[in-house]
């Protein structure tokens, strides 16, 4: 449900001597990431750990998830301790967790027909915000086709040598949505996100706020602030039979 704060990946690699090399046109070349299902969650949990480091945004929500004040001081050890929960829920659960280039980039999915419903929060006006609206134009837009739901992606931001890593997922999932006719989404929790995934082909369907009258700009407490700014995003290879309704 959460999509990071993650840098565009270029390509080639730097160093090429090690991984396999794809040729494309022109005689370009682009080194192959691959990209593997783990098991080993902690391991998950440190690079998105790292790559929300500084997300207020993300703060936010694993707060809002469970049930945690806004005004109640949460330190960073017990925000990630909440992603690592969620990490396990989403693999005990059947959730595809991945990683590229050792662990530099991870990504918790869940694949067609294996989704699951997030217990709701004792917030109503959250609940609706981001559950229930949110359902709601994501049925209205894919109608009877399925999808890829990506809860989580970051890039282990302390590596900014490492590059391709957000890209190989993105591709990874991207060929397999396209050979079974589904989609990807994913809801972009800030605007920088949101411009990543746009570089990636994903399209912005829905324009939504939260947090408002609770925090600002920042997280902080403010029965004035402005909240968060998110987007719910899809890819799909054709055209969405809801998406001229939007």
């Amino acid at each position: 449900m959460i999509s990071g704060p993650i840098s565009p990946p270029a390509s080639p690699l730097e160093n090429t001597k090690s991984k396999p090399v794809a040729k494309l046109n022109k005689g370009h070349s682009r080194t192959v990431v691959p990209v593997n299902r783990t098991t080993d969650i902690k391991r998950a949990t440190l690079t998105l750990a790292k790559a929300f480091h500084d997300s207020k945004a993300n703060d936010y929500l694993m707060k809002k998830f469970v049930n945690l004040s806004v005004h109640e001081p949460v330190s960073k050890m017990r925000i990630n301790a909440i992603l690592h929960y969620f990490n396990t829920e989403y693999s005990d659960k059947g959730g595809e967790i991945v990683e590229a280039n050792d662990f530099d980039a991870v990504a918790v999915w869940t694949a067609p027909g294996r989704h699951f419903d997030q217990e709701l929060t004792n917030d109503p006006v959250f609940n609706k915000i981001f559950f229930d609206d949110l359902h709601d134009k994501r049925e209205a837009l894919l109608q009877d086709i399925d999808c890829y739901y990506l809860f989580i992606i970051g890039k282990d931001l302390t590596q900014p040598g490492v590059r391709g890593s957000v890209r190989a997922i993105f591709e990874h999932y991207k060929q397999r949505a396209d050979a079974e006719g589904v989609a990807l989404v994913l809801e972009a929790i800030n605007e920088h996100a949101k411009s990543v995934y746009e570089y990636f082909g994903f399209n912005n369907y829905y324009t939504f706020n939260y947090g408002v009258g609770e925090v600002d700009s920042n997280g902080n407490p403010d029965p004035n602030g402005e909240g968060f700014t998110g987007y719910l995003m899809l890819y799909y290879n054709g055209d969405l039979p809801g998406a001229k309704d939007i």
